[in-house]
């Protein structure tokens, strides 16, 4: 990871209202600009201001779309579903007994089996030499 990408991700992980406001004034900015290049084709301001709008695509979409390709989205949203999960599971409390049951219960069976075959499979035999052993 570049150290340009790494401040990049801890500015965007601890100064997000001040990078959101960026992203705000240069959304706005680009918006402000095309709707002064479609007045200037001759368009009236409001219908220019609407011209610009459908040609940006809608600044809310834009916005959205930079937040997601941004460093360190993916720990934000991890985060948010973390929280929904919490929530989800106070507002349940049954259905998450049984969650936690369920993954208490195939973690305990994975690591049952895998204990048998590696003790009976995967480790080498006692014996000096083990693998030139042969059965007859």
């Amino acid at each position: 990871m570049s150290v340009t990408r790494m401040r990049s991700f801890f500015r965007n992980l601890f100064h997000k209202q001040e990078v959101d406001e960026q992203l705000d004034q240069e959304v706005s900015s680009y918006l402000e600009m095309l709707t002064e290049e479609k007045i200037a084709e001759g368009m009236g301001r409001g219908q220019a201001a609407r011209a610009a709008n459908i040609e940006l695509g809608g600044s809310d979409q834009v916005k959205e779309h930079v937040r997601e390709v941004r460093a360190g989205a993916w720990l934000e949203t991890l985060a948010q579903d973390l929280r929904f999960g919490m929530r989800m599971g106070i507002h349940n409390p049954g259905f998450s007994a049984l969650v936690v049951l369920t993954l208490a219960l195939g973690i305990g069976a994975n690591t049952a089996i895998f204990s048998v075959v590696y003790g009976v499979l995967l480790r080498p035999l006692p014996y000096a030499d083990g693998a030139k052993l042969v059965v007859f």
